[in-house]
């Protein structure tokens, strides 16, 4: 990677930063580029330069921490892909993790991309692309017959929203998360619920 190429990704960080922080402070429309170029310790003209304009800002913001995501994921199912039931579990690992991590990215996706056509066209061009990535462990599973034979965009969706939901029900809380916990809970239930006993 040459310095040009690692001076953008540095700047485009530190606007996703400063705007997840501000975005999560005092919402979207409270919101300055101003402030965030201030926050990110950047010229106005920077942001401007890599961004069209505060939505542009944001759609980046949700890119990125599906990105991230999916990275994530990725990692781990590559790193578990001959034992398939190992994969399965660390999929829920590495979901509240991110959740853990980036909860201020999460908030600002479920208060700020409903309602808006063209944020949520976007959020489920990005889940798609994300499903497709566990298919393939799922699509796995139904074939080593460690899973029943099943629709498994259906089970994507499903072990998605399911981490999402707890996750944010407990982040809205105010008491310490018990990650751990979550992660053991929500993988008993999968385990026993959907995979076919050994």
């Amino acid at each position: 990677m040459n310095k040009s190429v690692s001076k953008d990704i540095d700047k485009k960080r530190k606007v996703f930063e400063a705007a997840t922080r501000l975005f999560a402070q005092k919402g979207f429309d409270k919101t300055t580029v101003d402030e965030i170029a201030e926050s990110a310790e950047v010229a106005k003209g920077t942001v401007y330069y890599y961004f069209k304009g505060k939505e542009d800002i944001f759609l980046f913001l949700v890119e990125e921490g599906i990105a991230i995501l999916k990275t994530r994921v990725t990692d781990a199912l590559q790193d578990n892909q001959d034992n398939t039931r190992r994969a399965l579990q660390q999929l829920f690992a590495v979901q509240l993790g991110f959740l853990h991590e980036y909860q201020d990215v999460c908030r600002i996706v479920l208060a700020d991309v409903w309602g808006i056509s063209s944020r949520q066209e976007k959020l489920q061009e990005l889940l798609n692309d994300y499903y497709l990535v566990v298919g393939t462990i799922i699509e796995q599973g139904i074939k080593e017959g460690v899973l029943y034979p099943q629709n498994s965009e259906v089970l994507c969706t499903a072990i998605f929203g399911m981490t999402v939901v707890v996750a944010l029900h407990f982040l809205n809380k105010d008491k310490p998360v018990p990650w751990q916990e979550i992660e053991n809970q929500l993988n008993q239930l999968f385990m026993r619920g959907v995979v076919k006993p050994v």
